[in-house]
């Protein structure tokens, strides 16, 4: 009887620092083997059933509490739950083990997750099925999982799906855990917007390059028109010009010539001759030996001077007959034969050519200002290769155009001077080797048949120029 007692009271009272005195005394008493009056146990058993009541209250309203709480939760996750699904991007919400705790049903279109997936869902498997519909789905998760660390961190990037869909995922820092919540992610289909922005940019760079080539052309027509007239008026001059300089180069020639013969008399002259002593003098005076190599030097560097002023005139010319000359069939292969014949001897044995020719059409054309443009593009070409090298030309058909390319395996340009090498009078090279025609001689006939030239280059690799034309005029269509 007494154990049964001290079981009850230890029980109501299983925490001895909560036992009131009166309590305490009775297992005191007890334990000594002492047994309890009877108004004493009728008090400590009014103390245990009051104890035991408070006891079953409190577990009472625990238990309230708790129901309270996981209501509220589950109230919280349903307001959860009908956010998401307003929503029409695709939502991720990620609990504090960075586990997936709710997404929505866009989400599920979006990456296409199977039905098998859905009905009993698992972390591992609903993101199994979002990485396969990825071309970089370990991308992904390693940037998912930065994005996990970094509580402060605000995300955009986009991924590309096999099917060729583009998802923008985002997410923004969360000030605290909400129902449970730790990180939202969102994802949105935005495929068309890129291809819009994709469509916008090229638009933006045909429209950069139009305007470029249009910039270009109304420079070179300007210059070009000026040069024109200005050729005119001085290929006149500069013809008898040069025509003069040859015959007076002729002259002073049979001079020299008929001096040397009076030099060769000399030896038949008497030492004591006055005549003999004041050839001598003269001759001394005026240095007859460095004034008779440099009369030819200066004849012969005025000849190349005048040379090069007719080849500037022709080149312009050669503009001035291409604005209003007339179009014709030819063959896009003839043209390139007959401009490598033209600068072959300049290529001479240490400089390769290698033509690859594809069966192109005939063009319609002005075959002998398209033959300037490849001799000038296969001159630069060959004067850009120090010692051995070779110069290549391919040739093919793209839709309705034709399109050549002179490849060499020279120097190269450096990228500085790649935009102004169809600038004219633009030159690399030292003074007085170049006019810095060509090209924009090329670039001006090319514009004018409605077609383009570029140029790619690579300093020390070689240069590759491409031309492309119409295969049909269209004044001619």
């Amino acid at each position: 009887m007494d154990d049964r007692i001290r079981n009850l009271i230890e029980r109501s009272f299983p925490a001895a620092a909560e036992r009131p005195p009166a309590v305490e005394a009775c297992l005191t008493q007890l334990a000594r083997g002492e047994t309890l009056a009877g108004e004493t146990l009728t008090a400590l058993l009014a103390l245990a059933l009051e104890r035991h009541q408070s006891c079953v209250a409190d577990r009472v309203r625990q238990a309230a509490e708790r129901l309270e709480a996981e209501a509220q939760t589950e109230n919280l996750l349903q307001l959860l739950g009908t956010i998401l699904e307003s929503s029409d991007e695709g939502i991720l919400a990620l609990d504090v083990d960075d586990r997936i705790i709710r997404f929505n049903s866009q989400l599920v279109s979006l990456f296409r997750i199977p039905d098998e997936v859905i009905a009993f869902w698992r972390h591992e498997e609903v993101m199994a099925a979002v990485l396969a519909q990825l071309s970089e789905p370990q991308a992904f998760s390693d940037s998912l999982a930065r994005l996990c660390g970094q509580a402060d961190a605000n995300w955009r990037e986009t991924l590309e799906c096999l099917d060729g869909r583009v998802i923008e995922w985002r997410s923004q820092p969360q000030p605290a855990v909400w129902a449970g919540v730790k990180r939202v992610v969102s994802f949105l289909d935005v495929t068309e917007r890129f291809r819009s922005e994709t469509h916008r940019r090229l638009l933006e760079r045909k429209l950069d390059e139009t305007q470029g080539r249009l910039l270009q052309a109304e420079k070179l027509a300007a210059i070009f028109q000026l040069s024109a007239g200005l050729a005119h008026e001085i290929s006149n001059p500069i013809g008898f010009v040069q025509s003069n300089l040859e015959a007076l180069r002729r002259y002073v020639g049979s001079m020299l010539d008929l001096l040397d013969r009076y030099r060769r008399g000399e030896s038949g002259m008497s030492p004591e001759s006055p005549l003999l002593a004041e050839i001598a003098a003269a001759k001394q005076a005026m240095d007859f030996d460095f004034l008779r190599q440099d009369t030819l030097d200066l004849l012969d560097e005025s000849l190349k001077g005048t040379g090069r002023l007719a080849t500037m005139v022709a080149s312009l010319r050669v503009l001035a007959h291409a604005q209003g000359s007339g179009s014709r069939r030819a063959a896009l292969q003839e043209m390139l034969d007959a401009a490598w014949a033209r600068i072959a001897p300049l290529a001479g044995e240490r400089i390769r050519f290698l033509p690859v020719y594809a069966g192109v059409p005939e063009l319609e054309c002005r075959p002998s200002e398209l033959a300037e443009v490849f001799k000038n593009l296969l001159t630069n070409a060959v004067e850009a290769i120090d010692g051995v090298g070779s110069v290549g030309i391919r040739t093919g058909v793209g839709g309705d155009e034709a399109w050549v390319d002179i490849v060499d395996t020279g120097r190269g340009i450096a990228p500085e001077n790649l935009s102004r090498i169809f600038d004219p009078f633009f030159t690399t090279k030292p003074p007085g080797a170049g006019m810095g025609l060509g090209l924009s001689v090329a670039y001006a006939i090319v514009s004018i048949h409605g077609g383009t030239i570029g140029a790619f280059s690579q300093p020390g690799q070689g240069s590759r120029f491409r031309v492309t034309l119409p295969l049909r005029q269209p004044a001619a269509g």
